[in-house]
């Protein structure tokens, strides 16, 4: 036990004063209590050096990102300027630029000279002469932004009225090809009115033309951004905003959307291929023409099948058709209508038209090279490549574990896909024929499973999207009094609105099919689905 006395002289040692005097508490608490203190002068060292490093550390972390953003030959970087759009861009941001370096240099400069002419000298606390107002630099410094600004505004503003008007400067066009691009979480739809092509996520034109690029979106705002051709715009919902891009070379251009939109925002990118007249025109042609049928029996054959039982709901493959081309503005809308009344159930969703698909160099939203393997990756599990696609999260086969597929059906599925491929110019389009003659139940099975029909309706009593079709002819005839069951569901295919049946939300099933379809083929199709026990 301590002794009062001995604590008394320890308190009042010269230590005890020594640390008091310092103000360090640890100190004292250590002198007091006779210990040392617990930080050594090791690790004192150790931190402020560790502080002295700090900027170098930060700039060693910070370096090789200024470094990536000064490329200005990269792919996506508007310095590497491939059309006339881009490069009057280019040119008044540099000339912006320049401006801003001369500012900065002057007013850093008169900083540095102020700081170093006028500093203190000595120990004298006396205050400098103090001056109060001076009329001319007061002049001088409120008409010199006026006149930056000004040397800014007047390029800038006539760059952007006359690049409203073409992509040439003041120039209008007289031929421009019109496209209509429209904004899709999480990939991108084009459109070529006129032309009956539809595409998704890569855009052909043919160099030294202009393009008039309509912009449309969907659901959200999203912004097309090709920096090579141009800068930026705006899709914003309900409203139609355009731009002009022209390419005055062949190449291929990457773009992406560069407005947050989602959780597969930095995935949603897309293509600008760039060919002369004649590749343009001949990808054009080809569009329009269908692929070869798949021999039967084939793995392509039966992955035919797969695709029209658990695809089709989505996707267009046969947007070869004038019709069906045209029809497809109506389709995506109507998939995006049924898919908002339950965004979380719903087994139907707008998506990329897959119209001779294996013309691509790139899929799902042009991040990945299109081959077998990576399709066949795709298909198995979409999240392990696009993070946040909508495919995976409304798809049947990946909600549902009685529709999911089988590794032979996914094979079979990719095999039929990668024969996507218009036939040559030469070849009879046997799938474009005009069926004639007696109405064939045959050929409406096959429009049934060809056409979208059999992925929200099944041919049992079962609902899949929309109710099962079995037995219809016993009640088909009863349902409307004054219609026949014939006419009746000729209508339903027609005018699937007209008549709601069970529940089926409205607007589910796309009113498209009167424009896809003939008459003779909406005869074989009632044919069949009344044939169905």
């Amino acid at each position: 036990m301590l002794r009062p006395g001995l604590l008394q002289k320890a308190l009042t040692a010269p230590a005890v004063a020594e640390a008091a005097t310092k103000c360090d508490p640890q100190a004292i608490s250590g002198v007091a209590l006779g210990r040392r203190s617990r930080t050594s002068p090791t690790m004192r060292l150790s931190r402020s050096s560790l502080l002295r490093l700090r900027p170098a550390l930060i700039l060693a972390i910070l370096a090789p990102a200024l470094f990536t953003a000064c490329v200005v030959d990269g792919n996506q970087s508007p310095f590497n300027a491939a059309g006339p759009v881009a490069e009057d861009q280019k040119n008044i941001f540099i000339f912006i630029f320049v401006i801003a370096v001369v500012v900065f240099v002057l007013v850093e400069s008169a900083l540095l000279y102020s700081i170093v002419r006028f500093r203190q000298k000595g120990t004298a606390a006396k205050l400098p002469n103090q001056t109060h107002g001076n009329t001319r630099l007061e002049i001088g410094w409120t008409l010199a932004p006026v006149l930056i600004l000004a040397a800014i505004a007047i390029p800038t503003i006539s760059l952007i009225f006359d690049q409203d008007k073409g992509p040439v400067r003041g120039q209008v066009p007289d031929n421009p090809l019109a496209i209509d691009a429209i904004g899709h979480q999480w990939w991108f739809e084009f459109t070529y009115p006129g032309e009956d092509v539809v595409t998704a996520n890569e855009l052909h034109i043919p160099v030294d033309r202009a393009v008039e690029v309509n912009l449309i979106s969907d659901d959200v705002i999203h912004s097309f951004w090709v920096p090579q051709l141009a800068g930026k715009v705006d899709m914003i919902p309900g409203r139609a905003n355009r731009l002009f891009i022209q390419a005055d070379e062949a190449g291929t251009f990457l773009g992406q959307c560069a407005e947050f939109c989602g959780e597969a925002h930095a995935n949603m990118r897309f293509r600008v291929i760039a060919e002369s007249a004649d590749d343009y025109q001949a990808w054009l042609d080809g569009m329009r023409r269908p692929p070869a049928s798949p021999e039967p029996g084939s793995p392509a054959a039966a992955g035919q099948t797969v695709f029209a039982q658990n695809c089709s709901t989505c996707h267009t493959a046969n947007s070869y058709r004038p019709e069906v081309a045209r029809a497809e503005r109506d389709a995506q809308l109507g998939r995006q209508s049924a898919f908002k009344l339950d965004p979380e159930n719903s087994r139907i969703i707008s998506a990329p038209n897959l119209t001779n698909l294996a013309l691509r160099s790139h899929f799902a939203a042009g991040i990945i090279e299109l081959n077998e393997a990576n399709l066949r990756k795709w298909i198995n599990d979409p999240n392990d490549i696009k993070q946040g696609n909508r495919m995976s999260k409304q798809a049947a086969i990946y909600n549902d574990p009685a529709s999911a597929l089988s590794s032979e059906e996914v094979d079979q599925l990719v095999a039929y896909l990668m024969m996507l491929t218009p036939v040559a110019a030469d070849a009879v389009p046997e799938a474009m024929e005009e069926t004639g003659g007696e109405v064939s139940s045959e050929n409406g099975e096959q429009l049934f499973l060809n056409t979208g029909c059999s992925g929200c309706h099944s041919t049992g009593t079962n609902t899949i999207v929309g109710p099962g079709l079995g037995g219809l002819s016993d009640r088909a005839g009863s349902t409307v009094e004054s219609l026949s069951a014939e006419d009746y569901v000729a209508q339903s295919i027609v005018s699937p609105s007209a008549y709601i049946v069970g529940g089926a939300p409205v607007s589910a099933m796309p009113g498209t099919f009167g424009a896809q379809l003939s008459a003779g083929e909406i005869d074989d199709l009632v044919a069949y689905l009344l044939s169905l026990e």
